[in-house]
């Protein structure tokens, strides 16, 4: 099976997913990765069950220290999880930032809400649709797998969400980030016998959730590196390095 991991992998670098093929050591990496989602999806699920205790009397100030309540103990405790596998401190340091970067724009936003008249509760639902939180997909037929880090249902509509913690470019996402979720939006066809045209980009890091319509271009550049992905693995076909 070939997961969509190697995807962004062999977009970063083809020598990566050859590399991956002959077990050289790229733990570190996927290490960092792991705790990053740990943290982000836990972070969420805190930040929802703390604005269920908010009112319309309270201002930013106080808003955001219900928000943040137990995040910090929550991130150690993750933190304390990866230590053994060598994750860098100055990512951990840098994952911290983001999220409490995310809680004041969160903050904002659900003041605004209150002030309308929006509980809480209602906050909740608009802020944070109903998902499916790293739903493992796969296709045996075509040899794809893939874990999607969100699908979010809005309206009956499902849309697969890429957490990212780097930042954007201007405007729009990463090519590698449009491709990687073109390849989920392809395992959810797969999956649910629907069309998904939209998915999104969480760039946690500027708070800045970005479409991206999944349209021809796209489909056929995940169907090139997916070939190119079968010929390394499965033809032992050496890819050029990168050098940028």
């Amino acid at each position: 099976m070939i997961t969509v991991s190697l995807i962004q992998e062999y977009l970063y670098c083809p020598m990566k997913v050859y590399m991956e093929m002959q077990d050289y050591d790229i733990k570190n990496a996927k290490s960092a990765n792991n705790l990053s989602h740990k943290a982000i999806i836990g972070f969420e699920e805190l930040i929802k069950r703390n604005l269920w205790t908010l009112n319309n009397e309270m201002p930013v100030k106080d808003i955001l220290e219900k928000l943040l309540k137990d995040v910090p103990e929550f991130l150690d405790v993750v933190h304390q999880q990866y230590k053994d596998a060598t994750v860098n401190a100055d990512v951990f340091e840098r994952l911290k930032e983001d999220l409490k970067f995310n809680s004041w724009l969160i903050a904002i936003k659900s003041q605004k809400m209150l002030k309308n008249g929006i509980t809480g509760a209602e906050a909740v639902n608009l802020l944070f649709p109903p998902s499916l939180i790293e739903f493992k997909i796969e296709d045996k037929e075509n040899g794809l797998l893939g874990q999607i880090d969100k699908i979010e249902i809005i309206d009956g509509v499902y849309y697969p969400i890429k957490i990212k913690t780097n930042s954007p470019p201007l405007n729009v996402v990463w090519l590698s980030d449009a491709i990687h979720v073109t390849a989920y939006s392809y395992l959810m066809e797969h999956e649910f016998n629907k069309e998904v045209p939209v998915g999104f980009v969480n760039y946690m890091k500027v708070g800045s959730k970005k479409p991206v319509l999944i349209n021809t271009s796209l489909r056929e550049q995940f169907s090139y590196v997916f070939n190119e992905i079968v010929s390394i693995l499965y033809n032992n076909s050496v890819p050029e390095p990168v050098q940028n």
